[in-house]
């Protein structure tokens, strides 16, 4: 077999080259390949302008496809916009999608996907974390401006509780109309079988309420409330594939950030990200303890929306009417896949962590993840010597660890506490 010597430069060059994301090198190859013919073309393909979910490489070929089948796959919803931060179906020989749908539902020209942002260890997210994670993040302490033990405890900022779910919504109407999201009032209910389990984690802060429906109670979740940032824990994190920056200029189409507020026109998509207290931080810590708890999403919007009457007025008045007492959540209602996310989850569930992580990032994930935990351990002790010199007790610093599971973090800060 004859093989090709690399040269010096070309090493170096190589080497010196960003190295490709899967998510990404998927997307550009789905962007290349024509969805009717099959070929493979040098440039970027044009997608079909209504769905973003397949490409073509000139109009006989869209013809063809549109009759072929893809006339029904776009009005069905069949499947999402291709989008990298997105992806739904395995990539890269991997066993399980990097953003399963868990949930999936379209109505009057309007789509919506619901999936899960999700860590290696499953784990529920903290208050105490802020809601839009980056490598800078830090923990919210005792001592922070306008944080004291007593507000973080009436929160339960450091107990895993917070639901954290990825929802892409999509305008697909033909008839040119806008299509209105209040993601803010968003809720996610209960089965009426697991209602106290999900009350059994409620705060003073959180917003929970129940509503009774065929002799049966249910609990309705809302967005959950930050009380340290004052506004509802989401975000708008990408529109039509392009990431929204924090504190960055907003395209039209986002008309209030805070409260999730979209407006699509026709072929526009865009992906939230919203977290809601679902778990309690002990029992029900896991995501698929959380998500087993969940009958339905859902999501009020107004389709088709003729800019007669604001945005702010329309979220007003959902909001007011999910005040009342005994109210149930109103919207589009999205049911929950159950056998999709035991299926995604079921190495976790029978065989813990480890068992997770290995089937769904392989021996390489598995190290990387052991890596991880190593600083993560660290860091958590030294938030907790932190914690110390800022004057608080012993007893303190184990209850605010043990309350948001760190239990050998806890163990570390009785041996290092005495330590300068």
């Amino acid at each position: 077999m004859q093989t090709t010597v690399e040269s010096g430069w070309q090493g170096e060059w190589r080497r010196g080259q960003p190295r490709q994301r899967p998510r990404t090198v998927h997307q550009r190859a789905a962007r290349h390949q024509c969805s009717s013919c099959g070929k493979i073309s040098a440039r970027k393909l044009p997608h079909c302008p209504t769905c973003r979910s397949v490409c073509y490489c000139n109009s006989e070929c869209q013809r063809a496809h549109y009759y072929k089948g893809h006339k029904e796959d776009c009005e069905t919803f069949l499947n999402p916009p291709l989008d990298v931060t997105f992806v739904t179906e395995p990539i890269e020989g991997e066993k399980y999608a990097r953003d399963p749908v868990f949930a999936q539902h379209h109505q009057d020209g309007f789509g919506c996907w619901v999936s899960i942002k999700t860590s290696p260890h499953c784990e529920l997210q903290f208050m105490a974390n802020p809601t839009r994670a980056n490598k800078d993040a830090e923990c919210r302490l005792p001592g922070d401006l306008g944080v004291t033990m007593e507000n973080l405890d009436n929160c339960q900022a450091h107990a895993s509780n917070l639901l954290t779910l990825q929802v892409l919504v999509q305008n697909r109407r033909k008839d040119k109309k806008l299509v209105l999201v209040l993601g803010g009032q968003s809720h996610v209910v209960s089965f009426g079988k697991s209602t106290e389990d999900v009350l059994q984690g409620k705060t003073i802060i959180d917003g929970v309420t129940t509503f009774q429906m065929e002799r049966q109670s249910f609990a309705s979740v809302p967005v959950a409330y930050d009380p340290f940032d004052k506004k509802p824990r989401l975000f708008v994190k990408n529109l039509d594939g392009v990431e929204l920056k924090e504190g960055g200029r907003l395209p039209p189409a986002v008309k209030d950030a805070e409260k999730g507020i979209l407006a699509l026109r026709p072929g526009q998509y865009a992906i939230l990200q919203m977290q809601y207290r679902v778990g309690d931080g002990g029992s029900m810590r896991k995501d698929w303890d959380a998500l087993r708890l969940l009958q339905t999403f859902t999501l009020p919007v107004v389709v088709p929306w003729g800019e007669d009457r604001s945005p702010s007025a329309f979220e007003a008045d959902y909001a007011r009417e999910h005040r009342k007492s005994g109210s149930a959540p109103l919207g589009m209602r999205v049911t929950f896949d159950q056998d999709a996310v035991q299926e995604f989850f079921k190495d976790g569930i029978k065989g813990g962590d480890e068992a997770h992580i290995r089937s769904h990032y392989g021996e390489k994930g598995a190290k990387k993840y052991d890596r991880q935990m190593e600083v993560a351990k660290q860091k958590s002790l030294d938030i907790m010597k932190e914690f110390r010199r800022r004057g608080g007790t012993l007893e303190e610093a184990l209850a605010f660890q043990l309350g948001a599971g760190m239990t050998d973090e806890a163990l570390l800060t009785l041996l290092h506490w005495e330590e300068d």
